[in-house]
């Protein structure tokens, strides 16, 4: 699979947006990819790297490329995500119309 940058963009911009409407409860997601959710969080937040972050670039070059390897991982169902939101930001417009009663 060919890496593209502004893929990873839309796919890191995806991935943030999924993941809030995961913790509000309005989208489920399969369980594998929510581990792959938790386990990128945790890698963020843990204060243990495999390069710790005290070295000048290469400290977040390790993060960064486990968030995309997780983004590669997740892709498929972040397109279903976007597919979801797609679904979910269509609104029909409709015209209410009296009826006036004839008597």
């Amino acid at each position: 699979m060919q890496v593209n940058p502004f893929v990873l963009f839309n796919d890191l911009k995806t991935f943030c947006t999924m993941t809030h409407a995961i913790v509000r409860g309005s989208y489920k997601m399969p369980w594998g990819t929510l581990i792959w959710v938790l386990v990128c969080a945790v890698y963020f937040i843990s204060p243990i790297d495999v390069l710790p972050d005290i070295l000048p670039v290469l400290g977040f070059a390790d993060d960064g490329a486990f968030l995309i390897f997780v983004l590669l991982l997740i892709h498929k169902d972040l397109n279903t995500f976007r597919q979801y939101q797609q679904t979910q930001d269509t609104v029909i417009e409709a015209e209410v119309v009296e009826e006036s009663k004839h008597d």
